[in-house]
């Protein structure tokens, strides 16, 4: 077991509740947590992340989706104190001109109020197919949605977008990268995803299958499996 602290990021309109299942099955001497629920900009995000590292500590940092995006630039910019950096559904190729333009879209219309959190619409982009009336899944993604509202929806996706493209720069990163996507992602699509690998040739690799972009929530025993090595494997 690593006796480094190891710092958790969620993703867009998530909260600790996306990492329950995960953290249940890991076994960790120091386990912290970034709640990006409470930026509401880019520079907010990056000082929670770092106001969660002591002065020359090195830890473990895994980020999820949006979360894996900021995890990437607080590495880069401290990477000294990097143990490891794990990318969980998360393309560091940045976003492409459609996504910004939709992303936009979606935030006037949230502004409008046009935003349900249980909208099947809004969960099937998240969510594989089969688990699109499971509590344990869809109903962790439409509470979250609903307790944290529409303001951090589109404080999170302002905040990200655009996105700066990373997948350079952590090709010459000098601390180990492990990237971990699902092969039914439709927000960091698996073809993304393997380009990624391809470039930066990080550590370990995986692409778990039968899961959407939730993948905390959907397979998180062989989610916990995959950290736990990675953990385990950079204890010093």
């Amino acid at each position: 077991m690593s006796s480094l602290p190891v710092l958790f990021l969620p993703g867009t309109l998530c909260d600790e509740r996306v990492w329950l299942p995960v953290w249940k099955q890991l076994t960790l001497s120091q386990r912290r947590y970034v709640p990006l629920q409470w930026a509401n900009s880019l520079e907010e995000m990056l000082s929670l992340t770092g106001d969660r590292v002591l002065t020359d500590e090195k830890i473990h940092i895994i980020g999820y989706s949006m979360g894996g995006y900021i995890a990437a630039l607080w590495a880069l910019e401290n990477a000294s104190q990097v143990a490891s950096l794990t990318l969980i559904g998360y393309d560091a190729a940045g976003l492409t001109k459609e996504e910004v333009s939709r992303r936009q879209q979606m935030v006037k219309m949230v502004k409008a109020g046009k935003f349900e959190a249980g909208n099947t619409a809004y969960l099937a982009r998240f969510i594989h197919p089969s688990r699109l009336n499971d509590e344990t899944v869809a109903g962790v993604v439409k509470a979250m949605g609903e307790d944290l509202g529409k303001g951090t929806l589109v404080a999170h996706t302002q905040a990200t977008t655009p996105r700066k493209p990373l997948t350079a720069l952590l090709a010459k990163a000098s601390f180990p990268i492990h990237i971990i996507g699902a092969t039914e992602d439709e927000i960091a699509r698996p073809e993304g995803v393997k380009q990624m690998i391809k470039a930066i040739s990080p550590v370990s690799a995986e692409l778990v299958e039968d899961s959407g972009h939730m993948l905390l929530l959907e397979k998180p025993s062989e989610l916990a499996d995959a950290l736990q090595k990675i953990v385990n494997s950079g204890a010093k």
